[in-house]
């Protein structure tokens, strides 16, 4: 063979090997053990692309973002999955930030678990980001929360638990705000937060004994990335105080909140495959891929916990809501 069309078909033999190697997909998340995640694999799986994971877990701990999003830039992958809200805003930085620390530029980050994207300062708009970024929502809108809400009860009093720490959920509770006082609710609230304006675990017992002593009516808990791990002493605790729970995310419902407006962890993990692949497959660029959320999301009782309470769900939420027996 002579030397040119020896390096033709050298050349050949690298291009096939190339697009025969897997996608490089780094994932970074808040905690380990979401269904999220299985949900984003298996659907980037499913969709016949061969991928090679590595995988980051900040294990709630934003100090440890930097040396990640350093890692990231230096090796290049091809796509950053994020989970969380907190984690997202580390990688890639919020809106008109100034003087901070190295960011997710120009590597494709795709999110899941980001409630409020628009609130978190992430984005201007869900149609298109106009950055390096796209994702899945795992949360309905308060406004369809809210009357989820009083499908199953009037309500006069609603209670709240949030972290006015985190930025979104200060922006959850101004919306909430307006949308309980246009609709004649009064709203009281609680946090778990010390004096060093910090959440502490320790203070959750008493923050629920706080709610009770109001008497609300219901109480509800928004995804609250700190909540998440103390998940089954908040529902224990509220049936305890005979506190009715309206929960956000599925994680709550199972550890014995009362009912819900939620969406399956692995469904939206699915979503955020589903973009992923658009990304890497289809070559689309993330500004131009629309953030969203599921199509339906399901309204769940948990029966077990209606019973404890003695609130049984009225005749017109049985014709679609899902009853947890357990």
């Amino acid at each position: 063979m002579s030397r040119p069309a020896l390096l033709a078909a050298m050349v050949l033999l690298a291009a096939a090997s190339a697009s025969a190697a897997p996608y490089r997909v780094f994932m970074v998340l808040h905690r380990a053990g979401a269904e999220t995640d299985q949900g984003f694999k298996d659907y980037l799986h499913s969709a016949g692309l061969e991928v090679a994971f590595t995988v980051r877990n900040i294990e709630g701990d934003a100090s440890r973002l930097p040396a990640i999003v350093q890692e990231i830039r230096a090796k290049r992958p091809d796509l950053v999955y994020a989970q969380s809200t907190l984690v997202t805003q580390g990688l890639v930085g919020q809106l008109g930030e100034t003087d901070a620390p190295p960011r997710i530029t120009d590597i494709p980050v795709v999110f899941a678990m980001v409630a409020d994207p628009v609130s978190a300062g992430l984005v201007e708009k869900l149609e298109s980001s106009g950055r390096n970024l796209t994702g899945a929502i795992h949360v309905a809108s308060l406004p369809v929360q809210l009357k989820a809400m009083q499908s199953f009860m009037p309500l006069k009093r609603l209670g709240v638990a949030y972290n006015p720490a985190e930025l979104s959920q200060r922006t959850m509770f101004d919306r909430l705000s307006q949308l309980t006082a246009q609709a004649g609710i009064e709203l009281v609230a609680v946090d778990p937060l010390g004096p060093d304006g910090k959440p502490d675990p320790e203070r959750l017992p008493k923050m629920m004994q706080r709610l009770a002593a109001r008497r609300p009516d219901l109480v509800y808990l928004p995804p609250v990335n700190f909540f998440a791990p103390h998940s089954q002493l908040l529902m224990s605790e509220a049936l305890r105080l005979g506190l009715p729970t309206f929960c956000a995310i599925e994680v709550q419902l199972e550890a014995g909140g009362m009912m819900g407006l939620v969406a399956p962890f692995y469904n939206v993990g699915g979503l955020a495959g589903f973009k992923a692949a658009q990304i890497l497959r289809d070559r689309r660029p993330p500004s131009q891929i629309p953030i969203e959320a599921l199509s339906r999301f399901s309204f769940e009782v948990n029966m077990p916990a209606a019973h404890a309470l003695g609130l049984y769900p009225p005749m017109h939420i049985l014709r679609y809501a899902r009853m947890r027996e357990r």
